[in-house]
């Protein structure tokens, strides 16, 4: 029996390490990076900061980016070293080993899940490339942190806007003997940007179409409440009422002249300071000082300017603060719905902030500070909607389409290469019936990165 049992022992014995070192930061790098062969998102499953739902869109918004974007979201207990407890890499290291085993050149971000920065929670980029564009991953990576952890959706979103920027342009050296490639390549130019001009006046057409009575019947109301104002001769009270009708007749001939969305948030950031301007003279008139400009309210911006804040939750949303004028407060206070801006589309009355793209220049326009400065818009679903709608614009300009097809060719080729490289390795690649053949012709390596690096063009990292 002995003898029996140290057989078995001989026999068992050697297998243990092969399972500890499935669970090595190593092989589970390997494992993120066979999920990440194309551009997009990947998160892991042990990750619950996000939705599927939110996975999904920021996945698309990746994907659909100017710049080859993969991002990782990875729990940091799946990257620690069990001997000492610490993060296996440090800082951007951390993407460039998702980038070793990809082998793909591009942009590289990982974010490290934790409960806090001193148990490893960061965000890690980096961009790797000997050609093209350089691209603003440092920028988006501090922008992304600084302006929204640790919220990892508002964060993402953030990143990948911003890494898709190209730091310095690409220039192509035309030879005066190439007068005819020129002469193509400009013609194609020109049929892509009249093609992209006229989608964007149709869907700006269709906005107007919209909003156009709406804005009528708010300029109409404004120019009754403007002519019901006392006549006075204090002079600062006389300046503000001649303030407020100029910038309502301004409203009214920006409106006649409408053509497209420019129009639409002129007029509405017109009509949001002409009620500013008579809660002014609210002010004055009551011996206090001019108040301090504020969003409108919420639930219908021609209530006016805000004065508080309430709890409220969309529906199937989370419950966030809005910004609501007095009268709302006290309709809050006393238990009673808000009175809502109801818009009328196809016989059904809805609020107006459930039509994303027809009323994304409405809503910029209120929420403009006229300076070039924005407040915070806090219905996400209608503030995403019209960033998805000036993604699709951007998207079918020349430049967009022509550098999508540059990353394209430049990926195949980087693709072409790393295959025939791996090719004339025979045996020091993925083995050629191993159940992973298909990622094979994707990476460079499976044991903690590859033998040569493309240039670093742009990097960061942040703990938070």
């Amino acid at each position: 029996m002995k003898r029996l049992l140290a057989v078995l022992a001989l026999v068992v014995l050697p297998v243990l390490p092969a399972q500890a070192a499935a669970t090595t930061p190593d092989a589970y790098l390997n494992e993120v990076a066979a999920n990440l062969g194309d551009t997009g998102v990947w998160v892991d499953p042990d990750v619950d900061e996000l939705t599927s739902t939110e996975v999904a869109q920021l996945n698309a918004a990746a994907k659909n980016a100017a710049a080859p974007i993969r991002i990782a979201v990875v729990p940091a207990s799946k990257l620690k070293n069990s001997e000492y407890g610490s993060l296996a890499w440090d800082g951007e290291e951390i993407a460039d080993q998702l980038y070793d085993r990809v082998g793909v050149e591009g942009v590289y971000a990982v974010l490290v899940d934790a409960s806090s920065q001193s148990k490893g929670r960061g965000f890690h980029a980096v961009q790797r490339a000997d050609h093209g564009p350089t691209y603003h991953v440092e920028d988006a990576v501090d922008s992304a942190v600084d302006c929204c952890a640790p919220n990892y959706e508002r964060m993402l979103e953030r990143f990948i806007l911003r890494a898709q920027v190209v730091d310095k342009p690409w220039y192509i050296d035309i030879a005066p003997w190439a007068g005819g490639i020129g002469g193509v390549f400009g013609l194609w130019w020109g049929i892509v940007t009249l093609g992209a001009r006229r989608a964007r006046r149709s869907d700006e057409k269709a906005h107007l179409s919209v909003v156009s009575p709406m804005l009528n019947e708010e300029i109409i109301a404004l120019s009754q409440q403007v002519s019901q104002l006392p006549a006075t001769s204090e002079p600062q009270q006389a300046k503000l009422s001649k303030d407020v009708l100029d910038t309502v007749e301004k409203a009214r001939h920006r409106l006649d002249a409408a053509k497209g969305d420019a129009d639409i948030e002129a007029v509405t950031t017109l009509l949001g300071s002409a009620r500013y301007g008579l809660v002014c003279i609210d002010a004055v008139r009551a011996g206090q000082p001019i108040p301090e400009p504020t969003p409108p309210c919420f639930f219908d911006p021609r209530h006016g300017p805000s004065s508080a804040e309430v709890e409220w939750q969309p529906e199937g949303g989370t419950t966030r603060k809005v910004d609501v004028c007095a009268a709302c407060k006290q309709r809050d206070e006393a238990g009673e719905q808000p009175q809502i801006r109801m818009v009328t589309l196809w016989r059904d009355a809805k609020p107006y902030w459930t039509f994303g793209e027809e009323l994304a220049a409405y809503i910029d326009g209120y929420w403009s500070q006229g300076d070039g400065r924005r407040w915070w818009y806090p219905e996400e679903n209608t503030r995403r909607a019209g960033e998805r709608m000036r993604s699709r614009w951007a998207s079918r300009r020349a430049g967009a389409r022509f550098g999508r097809w540059r990353d394209d060719v430049g990926t195949s080729i980087s693709s072409w290469e790393s295959s025939r490289s791996s090719s004339s390795d025979g045996d020091s690649g993925w083995s050629s019936g191993s159940s992973r053949r298909s990622y094979s012709s994707r990476t460079r390596s499976s044991g903690g990165g590859s033998s040569r690096r493309s240039s670093r063009r742009s990097g960061g990292s942040r703990g938070f």
